[in-house]
């Protein structure tokens, strides 16, 4: 069985090595690294090149800063794996991840994705463990889940069987925050069998740089355009209406998202659309009681008219 690994990166070079590394140091040995850079203005495609240099496994294109999507979308079409995982550049594997999801891959004869769990880290500390909590899921079931925020919507952390790439995705177009969510989706609608894994095989690193720590109005608006193309998506499936209520409730997750950014408000055409057609008691019975009340505090006395 052999991995392929693809990382987008983009004015990463101070993260380079330790997610390379990473790689190098794993129990399994049979992966190959796809580097995509994005049109870097930092030494990010010069170090790579150097340790390509070194490892005949890590392979770098380069294109034109066309935005993360597009850098993974080329990472797929040079990849020889059997299964493909993504990884942010700033983020790295535990030592264990690729035996751990050969074995799992393996013991589960061969399932659409198999979705391990993940450390959080900031400062050099654990903040904290999110575990994987289920064995197997057909994917209606997962989707739920992801949808409502009780599973992950990342593409990290996670290991697909190449059969998913049957046909091209659909990206969304100028978008920086849940552009992942937007593409992890169309893999979940094409999965069969999605499987768990208790192991640790992420770790992902959280940066005051990243952008998801940025405050603006686009990336809130962004955010809530990354909801629309998901739900857009959806409609012309046969089981659109048995997941409207979890669409409802992902929503008003990403809307919670969207108020990290900045404060829309009501009167913009999203927030319009979010009142108007997701704001239903279903969606809201979903969330944790305390989710609910941020977002009902926050649309209604912190969004402006």
């Amino acid at each position: 069985m052999k991995f392929s690994i693809i990382i987008p990166v983009y004015n990463g070079s101070e993260y380079i090595l330790q997610c390379l590394d990473s790689l190098i140091c794993q129990t399994f040995q049979d992966w190959e690294a796809i580097c995509i850079d994005d049109g870097s203005l930092d030494r990010s495609l010069e170090i790579l090149n150097e340790y390509a240099e070194r490892d005949s496994r890590v392979t770098v294109y380069s294109q034109l800063n066309k935005g993360v999507a597009k850098a993974r979308d080329l990472g797929m079409y040079y990849m020889r794996g059997d299964y493909f995982l993504f990884i942010d550049i700033d983020d790295v594997l535990t030592p264990r991840a690729l035996q751990t999801l050969c074995e799992k891959i393996e013991f589960e004869g061969a399932p659409d994705i198999v979705v391990g769990s993940v450390c959080v880290i900031a400062g050099n500390k654990i903040l904290k463990m999110r575990k994987t909590a289920f064995s197997l899921l057909d994917n209606i079931t997962y989707l739920k889940s992801v949808l409502t925020g009780k599973e992950g919507w990342e593409l990290w952390g996670k290991a697909y069987n190449r059969s998913l790439i049957f046909a091209p995705l659909t990206y969304p177009q100028g978008l920086r925050i849940g552009e992942d969510a937007s593409v992890f989706v169309q893999l979940v609608s094409r999965a069969k069998k999605i499987v768990g894994c208790e192991e640790v095989i992420y770790n992902y690193i959280q940066y005051e740089s990243s952008v998801s720590h940025k405050k603006s109005l686009e990336l809130a608006i962004e955010t809530l355009n990354a909801a629309l193309f998901i739900e857009e998506y959806f409609k012309d499936k046969n089981y659109y209406h048995e997941i409207q209520a979890e669409l409802d409730t992902m929503w008003l997750l990403f809307y919670s998202n969207s108020t990290r950014r900045a404060f829309l408000k009501k009167s913009h055409p999203l927030m319009r659309l979010l009142k108007d057609h997701h704001f239903s008691a279903s969606a809201f019975r979903l969330l944790p009681l305390h989710k609910a009340i941020y977002i009902l505090i926050i649309y209604y006395f912190f969004a402006k008219k």
